[in-house]
């Protein structure tokens, strides 16, 4: 039933506009089941600690003055602590380098090829002396040859994540509202859910000025409303918000999730972790997420005013003509191969099974079966944690979103949304003895080549349980690289540090490590086998060697060892 004149809220899903009902918290709720209550570590709203996770491609001086921003806007800059997942050219600057010179260390100009140790100097220096490196931001980065889309990138969190309490997910072109980050957990406590996830499509920066006018800011924000069905068969959210919320009263349940901003407690990241296997895919892997989300008990709201903005209209230079996609803009190197499997891996993970061929399957770890459903069934027990959970089933998330997934052979046809329910989306209730972790494959598959769990390293708390969220004691501790590093205590400065940023690792590409040993090899068949005279020596090298490669080929393929960002730096 329907509040007047809007005294809740209004919402438009893009074709007329309806007032929000009276929140769950207004009704008699002694026989109704209730989110688990929201937990704040420090009352007074003043030193809970912040992560901010930023991915940027080949867009350092858009995402250093992100940086900037992220910190002059915060009412507390000193809990702020910052993932930057970088992925550059060997000629470009990162973007630590620009916010640096943003605020007032500027690295020296150096020839490129020549004075290595001179600029490797030049730029510890300023890393030293550049404001919140040393101890609130740290960094991973890998040649821009190595990305696999946004999703790729957004799995490195789990080598920067602390022991922070929120986390915050932006683009790398952002502007934030003055004191977001008091804001943000002020919207989030409102939620009154351990499980809340502020998330909604930013507008653009050019809004920014109209809606805080004179210090006042205005409470309409962007809400993603319409789910339309993919040519894929996979449900897509639109590229920007094609509805809005106005004069909220608290936080408002929503259908859909951006990427482009997600607020919540820190555990969302360890219990739903981004897929790094999701590659090539940017619009495709949105519902998916946010399906890996409401199933393990997360709940997105929209928040009442705007905490963040985005900065689509004014682009880098490095986006236009020099760039080397369709239109000119920077884009990550496609891999159409690469792309399908990752299709059908999220058309697995939400049972579509149409399009989808048995060898598709078995590519992607289904296992021998009677028949393709069965190999289905074992592909999904196999993503593990990447998949859907067990406190709501994918039939509640249909309900609760109002679209279809079947298809015609399955008795049904696909179709989306048109918007409906947008308003007044109803909480789903879940058993809450189950926890957030629990994965759909038990029971319903059988897992044999099971997607391990990411590891955090940088992080010691047990993070969400499934009644409460369990917080270590401050006198917890991080080891690396021998030395013992001090976890985020109830105070800004007192946080998690690298110490140094050489000391921050950084995956090679296995595209790279693949180039290197092919040039090896070849290398060593000049040498050792090719010509038509080769001594007896050389002879018994060349068997020596065989027998080697035989015993190579034996051994189980470990990962890599990480580069330092030192030695990065160096090849640049």
């Amino acid at each position: 039933m329907s509040t007047i004149n809007g005294k809740y809220g209004r919402v438009f899903n893009g074709k007329s506009f309806q007032d929000v009902d009276p929140p769950l918290s207004n009704h008699d709720t002694n026989n109704q089941p209730q989110p688990i209550p929201s937990t704040v570590i420090t009352k007074d709203n003043k030193s809970n600690t912040i992560f901010v996770s930023i991915p940027q491609f080949r867009d350092g001086k858009r995402c250093a003055q992100t940086l900037h921003k992220l910190y002059t806007s915060a009412t507390n800059p000193d809990r702020v602590y910052v993932g930057l997942i970088e992925q550059i050219d060997s000629e470009e600057s990162t973007c630590l380098q620009e916010y640096c010179a943003l605020s007032g260390y500027k690295m020296s100009h150096h020839e490129a090829g020549i004075h290595k140790a001179e600029k490797q100097m030049d730029y510890d220096n300023v890393m030293n002396d550049c404001p919140r490196v040393h101890d609130q931001i740290r960094s991973v980065r890998f040649h821009s040859l190595g990305a696999k889309g946004p999703v790729y990138a957004r799995s490195f969190v789990r080598k920067l994540l602390g022991n922070e309490e929120f986390c915050m997910q932006i683009d790398a072109a952002t502007d934030f509202s003055q004191g977001w980050d008091t804001l943000a957990i002020q919207q989030w406590s409102k939620t009154n859910n351990e499980y809340a996830v502020l998330s909604n499509p930013p507008l653009h920066t050019t809004e920014k000025q109209r809606k805080e006018k004179n210090g006042v800011m205005n409470a309409e924000v962007p809400r993603q409303c319409s789910i339309k069905i993919g040519s894929e068969g996979v449900p897509l959210f639109g590229n920007s918000a094609d509805g809005k919320a106005i004069g909220l009263e608290s936080p408002l349940l929503s259908t859909a999730y951006s990427p482009s901003f997600a607020f919540a407690k820190c555990h969302l990241e360890t219990t739903v972790p981004h897929d790094p296997f999701a590659v090539q895919l940017l619009e495709t892997e949105k519902f998916p997420h946010f399906a890996r989300l409401f199933t393990r008990g997360y709940d997105i709201y929209s928040p009442t005013v705007n905490i963040v903005y985005k900065d689509n209209i004014i682009l880098h230079p490095l986006h236009h003509t020099a760039g080397h996609g369709e239109d000119g803009e920077k884009k990550w190197p496609k891999n159409d191969n690469e792309r399908r499997d990752a299709h059908v891996r999220m058309k697995i993970l939400l049972n579509i099974h149409h399009g989808i061929t048995s060898s598709e399957v078995a590519m992607l770890g289904g296992g021998t079966g009677a028949g393709l459903a069965e190999k289905i069934t074992n592909a999904r027990a196999n993503l593990g944690v990447y998949g859907l959970g067990k406190r709501r089933t994918l039939d509640q998330l249909l309900e609760f979103t109002g679209i279809s997934l079947s298809s015609s052979s399955e008795g049904g046809e696909q179709h989306g949304n048109d918007g409906e329910g947008c308003a007044n989306p109803k909480w789903v209730a879940y058993d809450a003895s189950i926890s957030p972790k629990a994965n759909l494959y038990d029971g319903l598959g059988k897992a044999n080549d099971l997607d391990l769990d990411p590891e955090f390293p940088l992080r010691t708390l047990p993070d969400a349980s499934s009644k409460e969220y369990d917080r270590m004691s401050g006198m917890s501790s991080v080891v690396r690289d021998g030395r013992s590093m001090p976890s985020v205590q109830q105070k800004g400065r007192s946080s998690i540090s690298t110490t140094s940023q050489e000391e921050v690792s950084s995956d090679v590409p296995y595209s790279i490590i693949f180039l290197l040993w092919a040039i090896g090899l070849c290398i060593w068949y000049r040498m050792y086998v090719g010509g038509s005279s080769i001594s007896s020596s050389r002879r018994t090298r060349m068997k020596r060697g065989t027998t080697n490669r035989q015993q190579v080929r034996d051994i189980p393929r470990k990962p890599p060892r990480p580069l330092m960002e030192r030695t990065m730096l160096k090849n640049v």
